[in-house]
This record gives structure tokens, C-alpha cells and sequence, in this order.
């Protein structure tokens, strides 16, 4: 059994990931949820942005601007003022502290609004992820952009070296077929006698014959 974690009228179930106003549930994404967690296990105290980042991003390097991003979430979750804090304080080049009082209680208490169906809270996390999903911020969508950007382009240089690979299969049977289209025979037919006195019609058939012998084979 998991630990709630009670301030003022919001009660952090740390077993289901739920976070709870009376006895309405709060919308809020699960890498809020972890932020907001870790800053109400270390209410009283400051934490840094290092700190925060190296315990719920460990070995991944990401933009403080990240952390802020969540921050802010938390923060209009909470109906929180940033310049008359109830709940998250910010404490300039220093970090965060969680400043309302925190009391820790027993998860799935009777008649606790945390008591409900597996189903439905699994539905209800299901549709808190799809929500963080479709607000992703602009770096992590511009790195899906480049992933298919990459593979439209994988795709082209595919299709580029079939194309040349068919280009170079078909092309010495073209040529072989023009080869074969230029092989033509020639005839030489008997030279007329345009002379005068038409007596001149043995030299016409001496350079038939003469062309005859010469043609190649």
C-alpha cells in the first residue's frame, strides 16, 4: 500500500499516480506528477533545478527550461501564485521548496476517493498520458520531425539505386538492339550508260561487278 500525501485540500496518492482535490480528481501529466512529487517529499527544504533533474532524468541531459515548463504545470494545477506562493516557491539561482504543510496518510483509505476500479483508473491514466503526448514540447517535437525527415530520405536514396540498378540491366540490350537495327545489307544495282553513242555499257557493268566484289559480307 502506497503513502497519501495530504496539503491543504489536495491529496497526492503516490501508489495510483493520482493527485486529488476533495474528491475531484486533477489533471496533470505523469512527468508533472514526478516533479511535483519529489518537491513534496522535500517540503520545508530547497531543492535545486540540478537536483530535480539528476533524480527524475538521470544520465539525460535536459534544458532546465524543461523543468520550468512543469513547474509552471504544477503550479496551475495547484492554483498557485508565483508572487504570493501557497504551495511551490521560487527561490532565484537557487531552486524550489514546497512550502505548504504536508501530512502523510494511508493509501486506500474507506470511502477514500482513491478507492476505485482498477479499470477506471487505468482509463484515467491512459488518457493523462495521451494528453501529455499531444503537448509535447517544441524540442521533442522537432526531434520527431528530424527522425521522419531521415527516413523520407532513406526512402529516396532507395528508390534512387533501384532505379539506376534497372537503368544499368536494361541498357546493353538496347544497345544490342541498335546494333542490330544498323546491320542493313546494301544491293548495288547495274550502273546505267548515259553516253551519248551507248557505247559505253561494258564499263558500266565492269564497276557493278567492281562494287559487288568490294561490298563486305
Amino acid at each position: 500500500m502506497g503513502v497519501v500525501k495530504s496539503f491543504k485540500a489536495f491529496r497526492l496518492d503516490t501508489a495510483n499516480h493520482l493527485l486529488w482535490c476533495n474528491r475531484d480528481r486533477v489533471p496533470v501529466t505523469p512527468k508533472g506528477f514526478d516533479v511535483l512529487e519529489y518537491l513534496v517529499e522535500h517540503a520545508g527544504r530547497v531543492v535545486t533545478q540540478d537536483e530535480i533533474l539528476e533524480a527524475l532524468w538521470p544520465e539525460t541531459y535536459v534544458n532546465p527550461e524543461v523543468l520550468r515548463k512543469y513547474i509552471q504545470e504544477i503550479r496551475n494545477a495547484l492554483g498557485d501564485r508565483p508572487d504570493n506562493p501557497e504551495f511551490v516557491e521560487t527561490l532565484p539561482k537557487r531552486g524550489y521548496r514546497f512550502v505548504a504543510p504536508v501530512i502523510d496518510e494511508r493509501a486506500a483509505e474507506p470511502d477514500s476517493p482513491t478507492s476505485l476500479p482498477i479499470e477506471e483508473l487505468a482509463m484515467e491514466t491512459q488518457a493523462t498520458e495521451a494528453a501529455s503526448q499531444a503537448k509535447a514540447s517544441p524540442l521533442e517535437q522537432e526531434s520527431y520531425s528530424g527522425k521522419r525527415t531521415l527516413w523520407k530520405l532513406a526512402i529516396v536514396l532507395v528508390l534512387m539505386v533501384v532505379a539506376a540498378a534497372i537503368g544499368a540491366y536494361f541498357r546493353p540490350a538496347r544497345r544490342g538492339a541498335t546494333a542490330s537495327s544498323l546491320n542493313t545489307s546494301i544491293a548495288v544495282l547495274p550502273f546505267a550508260d548515259m553516253s551519248l553513242a551507248k557505247d559505253q555499257e561494258y564499263f558500266s557493268d565492269g564497276l557493278a561487278e567492281q562494287r559487288q566484289e568490294r561490298r563486305p559480307a
